[in-house]
């Protein structure tokens, strides 16, 4: 679909979509490349790393509405951690000292030492600009990987029934 948009009485033809069955040649594909990047050249470094943050965001939103099932590599709330903060360019201890607690102690946090919980999930939020519970999610979602993961070793737990200390008590 191709239509015409004047901005500044300069005409546009912008193509939106494709026709089905239609790919991009790779000159045109070569052509909006070029584009994006005269564009982003633009922006100012502010710009470009909320971009980068929103970026994340959406990784991390990708990551939940991924089916349990399908999940082909867990990505744990360290993983994200350390590509906000890399794309912050600030240390793990410059992080933890921001949120009133120390890098020993949210490294503790983020290797399941310590269980991760909802003041450090609102911390997370406020601090990168999400929602708190996008943090507490990806924990829960690793969490349920990881029963699904002990479900598969049912003989290990059969020694778990209601019905065999019944029926000893009787």
């Amino acid at each position: 679909m191709t239509t015409q948009v004047n901005k500044n009485d300069t005409v546009f033809k912008v193509e939106i979509g494709l026709n089905e069955g239609q790919q991009w040649s790779d000159e045109k594909f070569a052509r909006i490349k070029t584009r994006i990047k005269e564009k982003t050249a633009e922006f100012s470094p502010e710009q470009k790393i909320k971009i980068q943050l929103l970026s994340i965001q959406y990784t991390m939103e990708e990551y939940l509405n991924e089916d349990l099932s399908s999940v082909k590599k867990v990505h744990s709330l360290e993983t994200f951690l350390k590509t906000y903060l890399k794309t912050l360019k600030m240390p793990l201890k410059t992080f933890a000292i921001a949120i009133d607690t120390t890098d020993g102690n949210l490294k503790k946090y983020l290797s399941g030492e310590r269980k991760f919980n909802t003041d450090l999930a609102l911390k997370f939020g406020h601090f990168f600009h999400t929602s708190p519970d996008l943090w507490l999610r990806v924990h829960l979602k690793n969490e349920l990987i990881e029963l699904n993961k002990e479900k598969k070793q049912i003989r290990r737990y059969k020694k778990y029934d209601y019905q065999k200390v019944l029926s000893h008590a009787v």
